[in-house]
């Protein structure tokens, strides 16, 4: 009877090795590289990207490539990789229910979530600074909302959960509790109501483009943290809207407020390249190289002075400063930008 016993086990084990499915891709890919992350004593991170898009292509010349954040990238964390050339991106994306390229997941060793950012503002200390509380176990997303749910009426709760969304692209989310702060902080005695009114400004004009708030802002704030980069939003916003008479107007009420706000030279020195503007063509060239005197490691700024000669006629200076951008920044627009130089 034992011999029967023993010989129907071994039946039971063969029988299930034989019809078992398959492990998934995904879980075997994930189960590797939470394993090699692990024997490095590191936490792992899985980058989502496409060649195409933008916000990857900063977080690659920002935070994962530079050589600044090198020691700090090895000593934390095992960065993977994922493109959709790659077999295991389409599970991975229904697994880990994404909607956006640029999804960048952090894991502790044992392959849980611990937290995730969605696309990237090209505020490169802000989210060296979210790295750092991650490889740290501070704020992470969960503790986060605990802390949340356990006093709804909270300010500074809802401030840090606001905060934590916007990095999740969670944006309507974040709408939601950056109000309670001001509902909740009528007196701005946390000193949170500048920023939480500019974000809500800044939600509402990614989701709807509705640029109401962003003017309500900068008639109401002096901030110069925030008010020069809701110049730039509204500047921008004309620009598309091909309204050179309110552009130029506002352009110039931003430049006088903050003279060396690099974010406002640069726009309006793009904008009188937009509109042609050729009679202040020296104007906006001493702008834009002001701009990069105070920021020479911003990309767009290269690239606006590279388009202002290539309109002068100095096609040799517009191929030097716009590889100078491509350089900083690789992006498809700004490659364009070069072969449309040359080929004229």
């Amino acid at each position: 009877m034992k011999n029967l016993f023993y010989l129907l086990s071994l039946f039971l084990i063969a029988f299930a090795c034989v019809y078992r499915q398959p492990e998934k891709q995904e879980i075997r890919f994930i189960s590797e590289a939470v394993k090699e992350a692990k024997v490095a004593n590191k936490l792992l991170i899985i980058e989502f990207w496409a060649p195409e898009c933008g916000p990857c292509i900063r977080l690659k010349h920002d935070i994962f490539e530079n050589e600044k954040n090198s020691e700090f990238l090895n000593k934390n964390f095992v960065l993977v990789k994922v493109s959709p050339a790659d077999s295991v991106y389409k599970p991975l994306w229904k697994l880990y229910n994404l909607e956006y390229q640029s999804t960048v997941i952090f894991f502790d060793m044992n392959g849980n979530e611990i937290d995730r950012t969605v696309s990237y503002d090209g505020y490169t200390d802000t989210y060296l600074k979210f790295m750092k509380e991650v490889s740290e176990g501070v704020n992470l997303y969960s503790v986060v909302f605990s802390t949340y749910n356990k006093d709804t009426i909270n300010v500074n709760s809802n401030y840090v959960l606001a905060k934590k969304l916007m990095f999740r692209y969670q944006v309507t989310d974040a709408i939601n509790h950056f109000n309670k702060v001001l509902l909740y902080d009528r007196d701005n005695k946390f000193r949170h109501n500048p920023e939480c009114r500019f974000r809500i400004a800044e939600g509402e004009l990614m989701l709807s483009g509705d640029v109401r708030k962003m003017q309500e802002y900068v008639k109401r704030y002096l901030n110069k943290d925030y008010v020069p980069k809701a110049y730039e939003y509204l500047i921008g916003d004309l620009i598309n809207k091909n309204d050179q008479i309110s552009c130029i107007s506002l352009c110039e009420e931003a430049v006088n407020k903050y003279p060396d706000s690099y974010e406002i030279l640069n726009k309006y020195a793009w904008a009188i390249c937009a509109f042609r503007m050729k009679a202040d063509y020296g104007k906006a060239l001493d702008m834009v190289q002001k701009s990069i005197s105070i920021n020479p490691g911003r990309a767009g700024t290269y690239s606006t002075e590279a388009w202002i000669h290539f309109e002068m006629g100095d096609k040799e200076k517009a191929i030097q400063l716009q590889n100078k951008a491509i350089e900083l920044y690789p992006h498809a627009s700004y490659i364009a930008d070069l072969e449309k130089f040359k080929a004229e």
